[in-house]
């Protein structure tokens, strides 16, 4: 039995009436908890020993009662995302063989027969996850349980220990908010989440529980915390993943929030955690300090020492399904970065690298400095092709204001190089999001070039 589902059924017995989960209106305490479980085990006694199932309600709690119903009888729960298509599920089912599909009590064969043996996986596992790649049809990837256990050792040697509350707002199909609804089963915390984010009913839940809370969420959704000017004086830690904070942004958040710890994760799905910010302490272009179970590689380095990002710790999963297992060795990230003194340097991603005249042009910094601008909220920067230099820089942004083009010039070429100074720019009303909450950059770019923007 898994180490978490231990520790849910002594929480049953030694705190029973501790609330558990808070989903908008519905509650359930630790005892009501595991007698739902328990009922639902004994609805799904077709689920054979390692078979695969999918997760596909749209409500949370039902997908959690189900997951460790699956648990209990030696499956293995596989988070859908109940918006994908009907098309995108099924080609999920076929490629990775999930056996069953359940949305409430429902529980569907699929017609897949071929038996799923995780036994070249040391670890035990929690499930099988999905990366939220804006192109393509989602990946598979395992997540093993000592991964996760160990994510939380480092968690809670940030944490304000006087948080007995944990929330995550964001859909359990993504890797932050499953990982923080997990932290506070096993750790014996009450967790809030949200069939929908809903900033302001977020807030009236926290202050019902009139106990010290930890916030885990995406930079979106603190902007809009602090734009709707809400605010829950038992908050006592955010932690946020999913794209660096402005120093604007920072600032913003800690004027509404003075008392709080404000933690910056970077991190994947499949590497966990790999640095992380407390406060904005770390050196202002870094992206925090390594984990001290972290280590790095940095390949096909440059004279600049930039090189393609390698992670390897106990925090990493085992691998994408139907791949070659790899517990314990190095993950590629997919970012060119470097190192100073343990601090990490994000240059930018692999898929977002421009060529601009021959000259390589990592996005990020060009943003970073962007963003410095007061009057500008969000930027991306995308690439146009261009007949004599490959492509050129376009600077998309919002904000309050438009930007002069020859200021901004002129503010750029103090730190940048002309191949990494945009040659256009242009201020529009709205981003577009992935599922996840980061700038959807090919959606944006595409609606550039397609002049929709």
């Amino acid at each position: 039995m898994l180490e978490i589902v231990k520790n849910l059924y002594r929480f049953s017995e030694s705190k029973p009436h501790q609330l558990a989960l808070v989903f908008d209106e519905e509650k359930f305490t630790y005892r009501e908890f595991i007698q739902v479980i328990d009922e639902r085990t004994n609805l799904l006694t077709d689920i054979q020993k390692n078979e695969r199932v999918g997760l596909l309600s749209d409500h949370p709690i039902n997908n959690l009662i189900n997951y460790f119903a699956i648990h209990n009888l030696g499956g293995l729960p596989c988070f859908l995302n109940h918006q994908w298509s009907e098309s995108t599920v099924k080609q999920l089912v076929e490629k990775y063989q999930i056996e069953w599909l359940i949305q409430d009590k429902e529980l569907l064969s699929t017609g897949c027969d071929d038996k799923n043996f995780e036994d070249n996986i040391k670890n035990p596992l929690l499930h099988i996850g999905f990366t939220s790649g804006t192109t393509g049809l989602p990946k598979a990837y395992y997540r093993n349980e000592p991964s996760w256990l160990s994510s939380y050792e480092e968690n809670e040697k940030l944490i304000n220990h006087t948080s007995q509350v944990i929330v995550a707002p964001g859909p359990l199909s993504h890797s932050l908010s499953l990982y923080a609804c997990i932290y506070a089963l096993f750790t014996g915390r009450t967790f809030i989440g949200q069939k929908v984010f809903n900033a302001e009913a977020l807030i009236d839940n926290i202050i019902k529980v009139h106990q010290p809370s930890a916030l885990f969420v995406v930079p979106t959704m603190l902007h809009q915390l602090v734009m709707n000017d809400l605010y829950a004086s038992n908050i006592s830690t955010i932690f946020s993943s999913g794209a660096k904070l402005s120093k604007e942004q920072f600032d913003n958040v800690t004027q509404r929030y003075p008392y709080i710890d404000l933690i910056e994760f970077f991190g994947t799905s499949e590497a966990s955690f790999i640095s992380y910010n407390l406060n904005q302490s770390a050196p202002e272009q870094s992206v925090g300090t390594l984990f001290p179970n972290v280590e790095i590689q940095l390949l096909e380095q440059d004279s600049n020492q930039i090189g393609l990002l390698m992670v390897r710790s106990d925090m990493t999963f085992s691998g994408y399904v139907n791949e070659h297992v790899v517990d314990e060795t190095w993950i590629e990230t997919g970012d060119y970065a470097y190192i100073e003194n343990r601090n990490l340097y994000l240059v930018g991603r692999k898929s977002d690298r421009l060529i601009v005249g021959g000259v390589n042009v990592y996005p990020s910094e060009i943003e970073r400095l962007v963003m410095k601008l007061n009057c500008v909220e969000e930027a991306i920067i995308i690439g146009q092709p261009h007949h004599k230099f490959g492509e050129i820089l376009v600077l998309l942004y919002t904000g309050n204001e438009e930007l002069e083009y020859i200021k901004l010039k002129q503010y750029l070429t103090k730190y940048l190089s002309r191949y990494e100074v945009p040659s256009k720019i242009k201020k529009i009303d709205a981003m577009m999001y992935t599922e996840s909450g980061k700038i959807a950059r090919g959606k944006m770019k595409s609606k550039y070039l397609n002049g929709e923007i």
